[in-house]
């Protein structure tokens, strides 16, 4: 997939996600998640890993008791993200990446 002719619109998944620093501050992590040539293929991708995130923070609210706020996962027109409370910990953004124009 990453092999696409300079003309060929291509879409990429990123992913943002908020992280604990060493400082104990939250701090955002971009990371490219795949180069898709269509968009239906870079949705289905996004959802995939959108669930993913989605249960493991699930798990994690489970283990931490009635005090923890459970994750919630919400279809938005450009991925998916995950929230926990008010708070998007981490969203699945597809982008549509220009064709390069020959100079």
């Amino acid at each position: 997939m990453e092999n696409l002719k300079s003309t060929t619109t291509a879409f990429t998944v990123l992913q943002f996600s908020l992280e604990v620093g060493k400082d104990g501050q939250p701090t955002q992590r971009t990371k490219s998640c795949g180069v898709f040539t269509s968009v239906e293929e870079a949705f289905v991708s996004a959802r995939l890993l959108a669930v993913r995130e989605w249960s493991r923070l699930q798990r994690v609210a489970l283990q931490g008791g009635a005090n923890a706020n459970p994750a919630e996962m919400l279809d938005t027109e450009w991925g998916y993200d995950v929230r926990q409370g008010h708070l998007v910990v981490t969203r699945f953004w597809v982008h549509e990446r220009q064709p390069v124009q020959p100079t």
